[in-house]
């Protein structure tokens, strides 16, 4: 090979790698807060724009009505966390629906942490509902069901 032949190899392996340095996933958190102040005013919409790897975190308050009922992660592996625990983040089914429904295959690597979850319906499975998945339930509550 002559001169050149190596200096345009050598080149080219440094695009490769800069190519591959540039599509490194990092991991987001997306905040949710009923109020309007996080990116997403509903539990869903947050888990829906999350991919694998981010974290979305809902602020503290009550969280009732479609879209922060029966939710689902559609298979990914994200963190769903409240911001401050249990005694202040709710999900309240209102008798109509569960808390949360796993049903693709989540693994240990769908993680929520930190909610109450209540008055989810027993003809639904009450509070959260996992099929043919094994998700990483932590620090939660779920009462009245």
């Amino acid at each position: 090979m002559s001169k050149g032949t190596h200096l345009l190899v050598i080149g080219l392996l440094g695009v490769s790698v800069l190519a591959a340095l540039s599509t490194a996933t990092h991991a987001d958190t997306i905040t949710v807060c009923w109020d309007g102040s996080g990116q997403y005013t509903t539990i869903q919409a947050g888990i829906d724009a999350a991919v694998a790897g981010d974290e979305v975190v809902v602020c503290d308050g009550t969280y009732t009505g479609p879209s922060n009922k029966d939710l689902d992660f559609g298979g990914r592996a994200i963190t769903l966390r409240s911001e401050n625990g249990p005694q202040n983040c709710t999900i309240d089914c209102e008798e109509d629906g569960r808390g949360f429904y796993f049903n693709s295959g989540e693994t240990a690597t769908s993680v929520v942490d930190g909610f109450t979850i209540l008055n989810g319906s027993a003809s639904t499975t009450g509070g959260i509902y996992c099929l043919n998945s094994n998700p990483t339930i932590t620090n939660c509550e779920i009462t009245n069901w």
